[in-house]
């Protein structure tokens, strides 16, 4: 068969849900990005934290008879702060086609006002089993400057989403962009708890090739 028609599903449900073909699809190529880390929280005066890392991301292509009549799918949840994003993947538990998994959670320095103390951002997720396998972005790291004056660390990109912006003294995180960026990280010089930002959620992106 000839392709005639190219159209595109943005599968979103961070509940297992099912991807049903439109009809006439003879390839698809799926995109698919995991969820974001979240930025670490600081709860002691003189604190700050990393970004949360990006999601990762899988492309691949299948043809009609690999996916059938449906394929069951997750895009996965982008973490709240301090927590690590949720896979994507195409396909039921331990029989995925595809997946990505999400970015980790950005660490904080603790009650330490040590000019240049730094804390780590969250580790960026992995792709597997595409033709292309993308690590997210780590979450970037934080710095203490003073015992007033401070940095959380930006979140980390996926291929698809940028991550939360950096923040500056007494601010908190800034959330990830959608889809799969990692959220910022806070900073607080005083006894005032600062929340992360939250990662963004991925998505299974899916370009259908269509004939009849």
């Amino acid at each position: 068969m000839a392709v005639t028609g190219v159209t595109t599903q943005i599968l979103t449900s961070t509940t297992e849900a099912t991807y049903t073909p439109t009809a006439g699809m003879l390839q698809v190529l799926v995109i698919c990005v995991g969820g974001g880390g979240g930025g670490g929280s600081v709860t002691a005066a003189d604190d700050t934290s990393g970004g949360g890392g990006g999601g990762g991301c899988a492309i691949e292509l299948f043809t009609a008879a690999t996916i059938g009549a449906s394929k069951l799918y997750v895009a996965g949840a982008g973490a709240a702060a301090g927590g690590t994003g949720s896979t994507s993947r195409l396909g039921a538990v331990a029989s995925e086609l595809i997946q990505a998994t999400g970015g980790g959670p950005g660490l904080a320095t603790g009650n330490n006002a040590t000019v240049g103390v730094q804390a780590a951002g969250g580790a960026g997720g992995v792709g597997t089993l595409g033709k292309l396998n993308i690590q997210g972005q780590p979450g970037r790291r934080a710095v203490v400057y003073s015992t007033s004056a401070g940095c959380g660390g930006a979140g980390g990109s996926s291929a698809f989403g940028a991550g939360g912006a950096q923040s500056g003294t007494d601010a908190a995180g800034n959330a990830g962009g959608a889809y799969g960026g990692g959220g910022g990280g806070c900073h607080t010089s005083a006894d005032v708890d600062r929340t992360g930002g939250a990662g963004a959620a991925g998505v299974l992106y899916m370009i259908e090739f269509n004939g009849t």
